[in-house]
């Protein structure tokens, strides 16, 4: 299954690089687009940023698309009882 997430990119960066404090390690930073979110809550609409990692192929195809709508494909995980998203 494939899913894929439609969103307007609002900026792209690269984050910073990655310590895993167990073992020292520095692992390699990614590419992240930024667009906005609706969330429905009891008190109404609420817009919230979100980052969502991309990898660097993708980042290829969208590095010139800030404004625009695309497709990313993407895998969920919950944090915090909120859906994320990562991109593959």
């Amino acid at each position: 299954m494939e899913l894929l997430l439609k969103i307007k990119i609002e900026n792209i960066f690269k984050a910073k690089n990655f310590e895993d404090k167990k073992t020292g390690e520095i692992k390699e930073s990614k590419w992240k687009v930024q667009g906005f979110d609706k969330i429905d809550t009891e008190f109404g609409e609420q817009i919230k940023l979100i980052d969502i990692s991309i990898t660097d192929d993708f980042y290829e195809k969208v590095k010139d698309k800030i404004g625009t709508v695309v497709s990313i494909p993407v895998r969920t995980f919950v944090n915090n009882g909120r859906v994320g998203f990562y991109g593959i």
